[in-house]
């Protein structure tokens, strides 16, 4: 007996590996409604019928990258209170090393606005989840001291702000290149810590 995947079925996941990269430049530039199956299945030089046979459809091709960033972006639980709002500063450093997938991000969740993108509801449940957890900390961090209190109604006017700063300084980016995003998110969240600091 032999260890390793081989033979088609390796085949079928490297295909799907290079069909949902693909898909991630070509809906960051176009967005999914501008964005075809051809066109994705062309860069690759291959048949748009080998996706309807992985994908099922261009649904669950989206639904497919969609997973793939979701398995990119591991929360790390060992961080809490102000730590965990500290290491947004990884994230940011993360996207100016990832444009592909800012401009896709930026894209899709600007398209899913309207109800009946099929990425929808996928936007409105990670922008819930990312406002509740970035507002659980920073309640955290003023129990605990780290900051001055707050109450949770404030923590989640907070937790919303800081959220639309990263989206914001993302999309700056992608229009200037040349604008410093790491140093631009670091300043801010430096101001932001001091003043709930009270310093």
């Amino acid at each position: 007996m032999t260890n390793g995947t081989r033979g088609p079925y390796k085949s079928g996941i490297e295909s799907r590996r290079r069909l949902v990269e693909t898909a991630i430049h070509v809906f960051g530039e176009r967005g999914y409604r501008g964005g075809s199956l051809r066109m994705i299945a062309e860069a690759v030089d291959a048949p748009a019928s080998q996706i309807i046979n992985l994908f099922g459809s261009k649904d669950g091709l989206l639904v497919a990258v969609l997973d793939r960033w979701d398995a990119l972006q591991v929360e790390n639980t060992e961080l809490s209170g102000l730590p965990y709002v500290d290491a947004l500063r990884a994230r940011i450093r993360y996207s100016h090393e990832n444009p592909a997938w800012v401009e896709f991000l930026i894209t899709l969740s600007a398209e899913a606005t309207a109800p009946g993108h099929p990425a929808h509801d996928y936007f409105v449940d990670r922008y819930r989840r990312i406002t509740d957890r970035l507002q659980e900390e920073i309640v955290r961090a003023a129990d605990i001291g780290e900051i001055l209190p707050m109450a949770g109604t404030e923590a989640r006017t907070e937790a919303h702000r800081l959220s639309a700063m990263m989206d914001g300084l993302q999309l700056q980016w992608l229009l200037d290149r040349e604008f410093d995003i790491v140093a631009a998110f670091d300043g801010y969240l430096d101001e932001l810590i001091a003043r709930w600091r009270g310093e």
